[in-house]
């Protein structure tokens, strides 16, 4: 089927600067993973808690959604600022959960969690923040620690945290002990939960740049070894992905560690290596310092979730054109590749607006042997009774093998 603009039926939808119309199969091809993400951050999919029977609930229904939805994966968001939604004697507990950091529910939650998506053949991938502090800089740097529990490792050591240039804490990425803390908790988690891997998403480097005075420049001063800035920041960052892989598989090489990066890595503009886009473009591997093509061709991690919230239509970054470059990326290597969708933007104004958007994505990757599976943000985005409702209403019809059209 070849595809058309929605508000603009007349018109082909093609790659970026051709003329070559895209394609999508009729078909939906069932893949291996059907997952989505759950934010506990800022209270995105879960509420603060109320009482232990009205959480338990929340987090069944969850689950329930989940199913319904024939989903067999969740990416459930334990660690959203340097600390915890489970027992752990190297974080405190989350703002996120009971209202102040460090105070304790009346359950384990990720427990509860864990025992309920089993019983339902859901497997739980834990994700994690691996430096993020505080959610942004609207409290100064001093003044927002003192909220945080004295167990927060920027509490115990603010010496190893950094700004961007909004305020927003982050820990330092090129301290030793913080790659050492990010492994550590990572491997306490794995050992006294029962979850299917570890999860990181698109927060290195921060998006805004780091701020002029609380930077990482003197480290960079101190062991730059004749690389550039941005090399060593590179370097900072893959050096806690692949850390973190070894010890993971040392620790049981059945647990899988996977990245959901932003879903451009570089232009080909930039880079030959690079995606048909814009070169107008974010990178992440400028931006975020996130070199995602290295990470998949040395097998760094088991599988990568590129962040694809584009449409098909868009002028500088189409879906298509990106999902052809990830699939490209992943071929031949032991990398398992899942897509990650904006279904959040379902109904959001220019070609969201058509509620096949997302269902169109997702025939289209997964005519690929290459892909393995589809991951969409987020939990509340499947149940909301808005905008995203009509699109949701297809996608779930598509996953259930009922859609024909």
């Amino acid at each position: 089927m070849k595809l058309f603009y929605h508000k603009d039926p007349n018109k082909a939808l093609c790659y970026y600067n051709t003329d070559t119309q895209i394609e999508i199969p009729e078909v939906y091809i069932e893949k291996e993973l059907r997952a989505m993400w759950v934010a506990s951050v800022a209270n995105i999919d879960l509420k603060p808690f109320e009482d232990e029977t009205t959480y338990k609930k929340a987090l069944i229904d969850i689950l329930e959604v989940a199913g319904s939805y024939n989903l067999n994966a969740i990416f459930f968001q334990v660690r959203p600022a340097n600390d915890a939604l489970y027992e752990s004697k190297l974080n405190p507990y989350s703002r996120y959960v009971m209202g102040k950091e460090g105070q304790k529910p009346s359950f384990d939650i990720l427990k509860f969690f864990i025992d309920e998506a089993r019983i339902r053949n859901i497997d739980i991938h834990a994700w994690c923040n691996p430096y993020r502090v505080s959610l942004n800089g609207l409290i100064k740097r001093d003044e927002y620690l003192k909220t945080c529990d004295s167990l927060n490792l920027a509490v115990r050591r603010p010496d190893l945290c950094i700004l961007n240039k909004e305020g927003q804490i982050i820990l330092n990425p090129a301290k030793k002990e913080v790659r050492t803390h990010i492994i550590e908790s990572m491997l306490e988690l794995v050992r006294n939960y029962d979850v299917k891997g570890i999860h990181f998403d698109d927060y290195f480097y921060p998006y805004q740049g780091l701020d002029d005075t609380y930077n990482d420049l003197k480290d960079y001063e101190a062991l730059n070894q004749g690389e550039s800035l941005d090399d060593f920041r590179r370097h900072q960052v893959t050096t806690v992905i692949n850390e973190l892989h070894q010890a993971l598989k040392k620790e049981n090489p059945a647990l899988m560690f996977g990245v959901s990066p932003f879903g451009i890595w570089k232009n080909s503009k930039r880079d030959p290596k690079g995606a048909n886009v814009s070169e107008k473009a974010t990178q992440s591997y400028d931006n975020q310092y996130a070199d995602s093509y290295k990470w998949v061709k040395e097998g760094m991690i088991d599988y990568i979730v590129p962040q694809l919230y584009w449409e098909f239509g868009h002028p500088l970054a189409p879906f298509g054109d990106l999902a052809k470059w990830w699939i490209e990326l992943c071929k031949d290597t032991n990398v398992k590749l899942y897509i990650g969708h904006g279904a959040y933007r379902l109904g959001n104004e220019g070609e969201y607006e058509n509620p096949l958007e997302v269902c169109n994505q997702v025939k289209f990757v997964n005519q690929s042997p290459v892909v393995d599976g589809n991951v969409f943000f987020t939990y509340k985005t499947f149940i909301n009774d808005d905008k995203n409702k009509p699109g949701m209403a297809k996608l779930k019809s598509l996953l259930n093998g009922d859609l024909h059209e």
